[in-house]
């Protein structure tokens, strides 16, 4: 085996900074395996690491390799490994856990206070090789598509959020339709929820969200989001999927809630977001937050979800050598593309 393998590197604080270069195939130890990357997918959190935001600033520390979502091959595991074969086609989940802390030990690993992220905190998979923890190593059937395995991660906080709260004949609004919104829809669509509208903008993700299934996309450009949802159902959406992270979106979202609406908030605002709590407490309204996903419960359920016929191809509509990872990141910053595969 060549001792060297080509990366994308986070070189240096700073917008941009990134560059293809070459670094040595990683070491793994006694209870980690090492992964021959087949396929990575771009993430908004790898255009938010590019252009340097405050989020990546408090988190990032140069020089990394970047990515986290991915499907691989194992090459080799350490010696007290006996989960994971040599062989076995496999996803990842992204936080690496302490399992120590009081949140790990009551089941809540997925807000584990001690996280550590690869592609943030550590070395991620825009690369040829990659090495992690073999418990965070999710294995599938080796017939899944590397496309559709690479997409499992970011699938499986649609399937947090959506799964969150009952949706079987409950109307349901998907605030927010990139790639993590129109999964969420095929998700409460095969759940059974009795409609599910979406709220979206962009006209090529408008598309997506009907190609998925979404029962009625609205554009808060053309149409007054809350009077169109209060039309359409009897006091408001019982069941709201959040994706947007957009302040004023959140706001109309929670003003489409019927009482004793749900909201599985997944979208991360820059802002606070400031609304009428008398009204939120009076109504019954619930917001519960959505970290990740369950570990590993939602992995197990986005397994079943795609067994059960969720069917994810037409989220990657690029596929890109790695050597073109400026353009996955453009696609992915423009919101040119839903999913963007990259293959080293």
């Amino acid at each position: 085996m060549n001792q060297m393998m080509k990366c994308v590197v986070k070189e240096r604080p700073g917008p941009g900074a990134l560059k293809l270069t070459e670094r040595p195939i990683p070491a793994y130890g006694p209870t980690e395996v090492l992964v021959k990357i087949k396929a990575a997918a771009v993430c908004g959190t790898d255009v938010h690491i590019m252009e340097w935001n405050e989020w990546s600033q408090k988190r990032l520390t140069p020089p990394s390799i970047i990515g986290h979502e991915f499907a691989g091959e194992v090459v080799a595991v350490g010696d007290l490994v006996s989960t994971i074969h040599i062989g076995d086609l496999v996803s990842a989940e992204t936080h690496i856990v302490d399992n120590t802390c009081t949140l790990c030990h009551n089941g809540y690993q997925h807000v584990c206070a001690n996280t550590s992220t690869f592609g943030v905190f550590r070395d991620g998979c825009f690369a040829e090789y990659i090495s992690l923890p073999a418990e965070n190593l999710i294995v599938y059937d080796k017939s899944t598509p590397v496309e559709i395995v690479a997409i499992m991660e970011p699938f499986g906080v649609a399937v947090h959020a959506a799964m969150e709260f009952p949706l079987a004949g409950r109307t349901v609004l998907v605030n927010g339709c990139g790639p993590i919104g129109v999964m969420a829809v095929a998700v409460a669509k095969k759940c059974g929820a009795a409609k599910v509208f979406a709220v979206e903008l962009n006209e090529d993700r408008i598309k997506m969200a009907y190609d998925m299934g979404a029962d009625m996309v609205i554009n808060p450009k053309e149409v007054d989001v809350v009077k169109e949802i209060k039309a359409n159902t009897e006091y408001g959406v019982e069941i709201v999927l959040e994706f947007t992270g957009n302040v004023h979106a959140i706001k109309t979202a929670i003003d489409c809630m019927a009482p004793e609406g749900k909201m599985a908030a997944a979208g991360l605002p820059e802002g606070s977001v400031d609304f009428d709590f008398a009204e939120f407490v009076y109504s019954g309204k619930v917001i519960k937050g959505i970290a990740g996903r369950l570990m590993y419960k939602t992995w197990e359920d986005a397994k079943g979800l795609l067994a059960a016929g969720v069917d994810l191809s037409p989220i990657v509509t690029h596929t890109l050598p790695l050597d073109e990872y400026e353009e996955g990141l453009r696609l992915m910053k423009n919101g040119e593309c839903c999913k963007t595969i990259l293959i080293p």
